[in-house]
C-alpha cells in the first residue's frame, strides 16, 4: 500500500475477478482518484501493480466490503467520496474524474452514474436521458453506488446485512433521509456501459446465495416496506441544462489541458 501522503479527495474500491476492467480505468495515467483493488480470484497477487491499494480477499462483494471498511477505516475516513463499482463496468479515467466533480458540485450524499443504452441492466430507468446531465432519484443500485464520506459512515455497517447485496438499494437512502441527506442522483453526464449479464459472476461463485430471502431479511430487519420498482426508482427531479458550476468547469477544463500537455512532452 502507498505511503501515507496527500492524495486525492475521491477513491474507487472494486471487487476485483480475474477479467476486471478496471484496468481501464487508470490506463489514461493522471486521475483525480486512487484505486483500491479487493481482489477475489486465484492468483496472489494480481492486479497489485495496478492501484494504489491491493488485497486478496474471497467472497461475495458487499460483505467483503463491510469487511474492508472495518479494517481500513482510517484510510477510507481520508477521503470525500468512495464508488463501489462491479468490475464489468467500461468506462475511463476522465469520465470517473467528471462523475466525481458532479458528486462534489451538486453536493451528492449518493448517486451512480447512469448506464450507457447498450447496456446489461436490471432497471431500465437507470440507462442514459441524453437529456440531462443528472436525475435526482430515491435510491441508487448496488451495481455501482457512490457514497460521500458522511453516507459512507451511515451505510457501511449494512453491507455485511445481505450476501447478494439485495434489499441494501432499499435500505441506504432510507437511512440518508433519516439523518438528513437527502441528495440521491442518477448520473447522466457520465455513464458506464455494463458489459455482463447481471449478477452472473457472483451466484455462479457462491450458488448458495438466495437473493429474494436477502431482501427479506433487509426489510425485516429495518421496518421497511416493500415497494414496487416503478414507485420505487422513480424520479424526484431532472437537471436538463445546468452543467458543473463555472469554477469545476475550469478545474476539468485546466486538468485535461494539462494531461493533453504532459502526454505532448512525454510523447
Amino acid at each position: 500500500m502507498r505511503a501515507a501522503a496527500r492524495h486525492p479527495r475521491n477513491l474507487v474500491v472494486v471487487r476485483a475477478g480475474d477479467d476486471s476492467l478496471h484496468g481501464r480505468w487508470v490506463a489514461a495515467g493522471r486521475r483525480d482518484f486512487d484505486l483500491f483493488v479487493s481482489y477475489y480470484g486465484r492468483t496472489p497477487g494480481r492486479y497489485a501493480a495496478d492501484a494504489e491499494y491491493h488485497e486478496h480477499r474471497p467472497g461475495p462483494k458487499w460483505p467483503c466490503l463491510g469487511e474492508l471498511l472495518r479494517e481500513q477505516a482510517a484510510l477510507v475516513e481520508g477521503y470525500e467520496c468512495v464508488w463501489f463499482p462491479d468490475d464489468d463496468l467500461a468506462t475511463d479515467a476522465g469520465t470517473i474524474d467528471r462523475m466525481f466533480a458532479f458528486c462534489h458540485a451538486h453536493r451528492l450524499c449518493l448517486a451512480q452514474p447512469a448506464l450507457t443504452r447498450d447496456s446489461y441492466c436490471t432497471w431500465r430507468t437507470l440507462l442514459q436521458d441524453p437529456d440531462c446531465h443528472l436525475r435526482y432519484a430515491g435510491f441508487v443500485e448496488i451495481m455501482a453506488p457512490i457514497f460521500s464520506r458522511e453516507a459512507l459512515r451511515l451505510c457501511a455497517p449494512s453491507f455485511g446485512e445481505s450476501r447478494s447485496g439485495w434489499g441494501l438499494d432499499w435500505l441506504w437512502p432510507q437511512l440518508c433521509r433519516e439523518a438528513g441527506l437527502d441528495r440521491s442522483a442518477v448520473i447522466d453526464a457520465t455513464p458506464g456501459r455494463h458489459t455482463r449479464p447481471c449478477g452472473g459472476e457472483l451466484y455462479r461463485r457462491n450458488p448458495e446465495l438466495d437473493p429474494r430471502e436477502d431482501a427479506r431479511h433487509v426489510l425485516r430487519k429495518y421496518g421497511l416496506q416493500e415497494v414496487r420498482a416503478t414507485a420505487r426508482y422513480s424520479f424526484e427531479s431532472r437537471v436538463q441544462d445546468a452543467p458543473l458550476p463555472a469554477t469545476q468547469q475550469i478545474v476539468y477544463w485546466l486538468k485535461k489541458l494539462h494531461a493533453r500537455h504532459k502526454h505532448r512532452v512525454g510523447g
